[in-house]
């Protein structure tokens, strides 16, 4: 809790005070609104009590008042107190609402900051879906938290007003509700640590659903092909039931001290009826008053208790958060400012490249040495896991060497000099479900129509393009359901294009794609080779039938390069082997 207020504090101080200030202020014209009970109740003539002492204070400012100007004078001071309590209600609620909003805005931020800026490596290691729930699902839990937290201080307040109304009109009843208020608290406080528990528990069971539910929708079609459904809604009614388990026992734990509380309140207030009456021989006035105190401060205490449970339950949200964003401060991609552009001219080399992945234990490339001429077209082959993607991530700039170098036109590469010369084309085309503009101008927001259309045609995309109900405008659905594979991997070299890369990339591009959208991607491939240097990582002889040189890796290893033609008239090179394979 204290780490949860530290956070707010540091991220709006102004806010967090404001905030405070006008829930203590609408407590305290609650508080004084209570006060003038006993002047109404004198005005009914019933009766105070102890009129020569404390309570007499009160009175003192009606005496020689008519009746009638006492009444005006009372019931206007009591109307003016509750308008204002009720301005100051809503202004705080607003107030309160914006800035739990901004903390929680601010929250996200950090999140989204720390994830943008991981380096690639500590990125791809965590799912999708626990860094959607992180941005999501617990930093809604953390705001609800603090807002708890926001709650019990004003409740705090509220009560200490509210006691000291007590103790001035009846010490010993006072002292009793605060012994009996205590004992709950310090009874109740191994409940406490169990809503902590709980709360971990409770963030598991949502990250473990999460997952299921995403895996599950991903793979419905699969699923339905093999018949596997009701195994897999046995799977997910499971895991429904553990997180339902865990809620109802929390919830089982909470209503103890509920009850608790009600039965107590009800006990404490005819025990301080009967002591107030018989030994004290309090005033009638004076015991309303206490008897209504009492009945709205016991359920301050019970709410105590209900908001610690809460916060408790709710503090792990915080923490998996702050652990996240210091798990992926480690390490943070390279500060793209810091990053000198470097212009792309002649060529870009391997020199002597080794690449180990964190807490790894042996070398994913070792010694590599090769070079990409501009203009070219260059192959890159070899079995699965011998470092073909982990090679396209080296010049993309996610990963870095960890030894040797980079080197564009002589120049060693560092962070991100190549990322605005530079298009990647991967086996699975990333389409927003948007429209076609969209898709577009999402990663190019300051491209003309007239570039986008120019990309369009350059990548043979536009004849099917124009045609689609609403042109650029037609929304292509949850990863473009409504195009082919091989007219989504058209709109993703679109994409390449308006970019006027000097590099482009083709992770596996064409490998799920028929015959036909095979041959398009080529074309438009042959028609760049000019002014454009091109990568393709295959492992189908006929998508790299067109470049000009290939490049073998094997564990790791480059086993051969050199021309196409060079290697295909070798029996023994893995070229044609793969030659004799298809």
């Amino acid at each position: 809790m204290k780490q949860i207020l530290k956070n707010a504090w540091q991220t709006d101080k102004k806010g967090l005070l404001w905030a405070l200030f006008l829930n203590i202020a609408v407590a305290l014209t609650g508080s004084i609104s209570i006060v003038m009970l006993i002047p109404m109740l004198d005005l009914l003539e019933v009766s105070v009590g102890d009129n020569g002492g404390t309570l007499g204070i009160l009175l003192q400012p009606f005496a020689g008042m008519t009746y009638l100007q006492r009444a005006i004078v009372i019931i206007v001071i009591y109307v003016v107190i509750m308008l204002l309590s009720a301005v100051l209600t809503a202004v705080s609620s607003v107030h309160q609402n914006t800035y739990l909003g901004r903390y929680h805005l601010n929250m996200r931020r950090s999140i989204y900051r720390a994830i943008s800026k991981a380096d690639w490596e500590t990125l791809s290691a965590k799912t999708g879906t626990d860094l959607i729930q992180l941005i999501t699902n617990q930093s809604m839990h953390v705001r609800t938290c603090l807002q708890q937290i926001l709650g019990l201080i004003t409740s705090v307040f509220s009560a200490l007003i509210q006691l000291a109304i007590a103790v001035w009109m009846s010490p010993p009843v006072t002292l009793m509700a605060l012994l009996v208020g205590a004992g709950f608290l310090v009874l109740f406080r191994p409940i406490q640590k169990k809503s902590k528990e709980f709360g971990k528990q409770t963030v598991q069971a949502r990250q473990k659903l999460h997952k299921e539910i995403n895996n599950q929708i991903l793979g419905i079609k699969e699923i339905r092909a093999y018949g596997a459904e009701e195994h897999h809604a046995q799977l997910f009614q499971e895991i429904s039931q553990e997180q339902y388990d865990i809620s109802q026992r929390m919830h089982r734990m909470w209503a103890k001290p509920r009850l608790c509380y009600s039965i107590a309140s009800a006990l404490l207030i005819a025990l301080a009826f009967v002591y107030s009456v018989l030994i004290l021989d309090t005033g009638t006035a004076q015991l309303v008053v206490l008897v209504y105190i009492f009945s709205r401060l016991w359920p301050v205490f019970s709410s105590w208790q209900n908001q610690l449970q809460n916060i408790q339950s709710n503090i792990p949200a915080y923490d998996t958060i702050q652990e996240s964003i210091q798990e992926l401060k480690k390490r943070t991609k390279e500060n793209a400012a810091s990053s000198p552009k470097v212009e792309f001219t002649q060529s870009i080399a391997f020199d002597h490249v080794g690449f180990t992945y964190q807490n790894g234990n042996e070398e994913v490339l070792k010694d590599i040495c090769f070079e990409l001429p501009y203009g070219s077209v260059t192959a890159l082959v070899g079995p699965s896991g011998a470092g073909k993607s982990t090679t396209a991530d080296l010049l993309l700039g996610l990963l870095a060497p960890t030894k040797g170098n980079i080197l564009v036109d002589g120049v060693p590469l560092t962070g991100e000099g190549l990322s605005e010369t530079i298009g990647y084309i991967p086996q699975e085309p990333l389409i927003l479900n948007a429209t076609v503009r969209e898709n577009l101008l999402r990663f190019h927001p300051q491209a003309s129509e007239e570039e986008m259309l120019e990309a369009l045609k350059r990548s043979l995309a536009w004849p099917f393009v124009e045609k689609l109900p609403e042109g650029l405008d037609t929304y292509l659905g949850d990863k473009g359901v409504r195009l082919s594979g091989g007219e989504r991997q058209r709109i993703v070299l679109a994409r390449v294009l308006m970019g006027k890369p000097k590099l482009i990339i083709l992770d596996e591009a064409t490998s799920a794609l028929d015959y036909e959208s095979e041959s398009f991607v080529r074309e438009t491939i042959r028609s760049l080779r000019d002014n454009t240097t091109v990568l393709i990582i295959a492992h189908r002889m006929a998508t790299i039938r067109g470049a000009d040189r290939a490049i073998v890796l094997l564990d790791g290893q480059i086993a051969e390069q050199g021309s196409l033609q060079e290697l295909l008239e070798k029996e023994d090179t893995y070229l044609a082997k793969m030659v004799s394979m298809e």
